[in-house]
């Protein structure tokens, strides 16, 4: 929308935070005051985007134009009323703000869980062997044993560390960069399966559909389970195991298109899905170059009502020749 942080968009960001934790509530205004809370702040953010997009349209159609979203929608050949644009605004704040932020602290809880593909995230292609190690497992805290190959040959083609070493410190990485992260869209890949912020999705019948013996009528809705496919035991070998090396090429294990789907499929893909994907790869990049960490506390990840952690995944961080900060 061309706005720069200030007075205004910070206290947009507290009423969509208060929005969010409607997320995280029973849906029941009668007993729980914090969805009570969400929905009102829901209202003061599309009254607030509102004023936003009116005073946008008459300029629009004064022929003042802008380079951005919003302008895109005005301009858009689908002739937007201002509350569908409102709407699609806000969705999009839930969509790419909380999805995203989420996904990054997740990876942060898996990787700090899985010291050796923290290790190969920054060294990239490894010569092995065969060994054990032990891994607690991601979600539901026991010890686990991965049989895994480790190094012996010191022969590295290093992933980030090698990328970060052929720029400067203020040059900003590029498509090439992302595409020559391999292991990153395994560890990508992996935190999605485990942890999927979006359980699933709800589909209607558009006409009687016959599934294994079970007729769906027409005009059911069906929710379709993304987290049941993606931890079930049938389709991933130790499926609530984090273990990112299942997505190399050489693993020997192929997954079909309709079993992994943490953005959805058909029609119906998210159009954000590539946006993510190199977002959460950036983020991992800077962070594993540039900076050191560790759990500030325990904390346990959760899937109802959404995937999260409990507490946030709090971490002491330190850059790589700094105090914590």
């Amino acid at each position: 929308m061309s706005y720069d942080p200030g007075e205004w968009s910070e206290s947009l960001r507290k009423e969509y935070l208060l929005v969010i934790e409607g997320f995280f509530t029973v849906p029941l205004p009668l007993f729980s005051t914090t969805y009570r809370r969400a929905i009102k702040a829901r209202t003061k953010v599309a009254e607030a985007l509102s004023l936003i997009v009116r005073e946008r349209r008459r300029e629009y159609e004064r022929g003042a134009k802008k380079n951005d979203m919003l302008a895109a929608l005005l301009a858009g050949d689908d002739k937007f009323s201002d509350e569908q644009i409102v709407d699609f605004l806000v969705a999009l704040l839930v969509a790419g703000y909380e999805t995203t932020s989420t996904i990054m602290t997740l990876a942060v809880k898996f990787l700090t869980e899985t010291p050796l593909a923290l290790a190969q995230l920054k060294v990239g292609r490894w010569e092995m062997r065969g060994a054990d190690f032990k891994m607690k497992g991601p979600s539901d805290g026991d010890d686990r044993f991965l049989s895994i190959f480790l190094i012996v040959n010191f022969h590295f083609q290093e992933e980030h560390e090698g990328i970060r070493a052929k720029k400067s410190e203020s040059e900003a990485l590029q498509w090439s960069d992302y595409k020559s992260m391999p292991f990153t869209q395994c560890v990508v890949n992996e935190t999605l399966r485990v942890a999927n912020i979006i359980s699933g999705v709800f589909r209607r019948a558009m006409t009687d559909i016959n599934i294994k013996g079970y007729t769906i009528p027409k005009g059911w809705r069906v929710f379709a389970s993304f987290r049941a496919v993606h931890l079930d035991h049938n389709q991933f070998k130790d499926a609530r195991t984090f273990n990112p090396w299942r997505w190399q090429s050489n693993s020997g294990v192929s997954c079909p298109g309709n079993v992994f789907t943490p953005f959805g499929g058909g029609p119906r893909l998210c159009p954000g899905y590539e946006l993510a994907r190199v977002e959460l790869s950036v983020f991992l990049h800077h962070l594993v170059t540039r900076f050191s960490w560790e759990p500030a506390e325990e904390d346990k990840l959760v899937f109802f009502p959404t995937t999260r952690t409990q507490k946030r995944y709090p971490i002491n961080v330190r850059r790589r020749n700094g105090s914590f900060s």
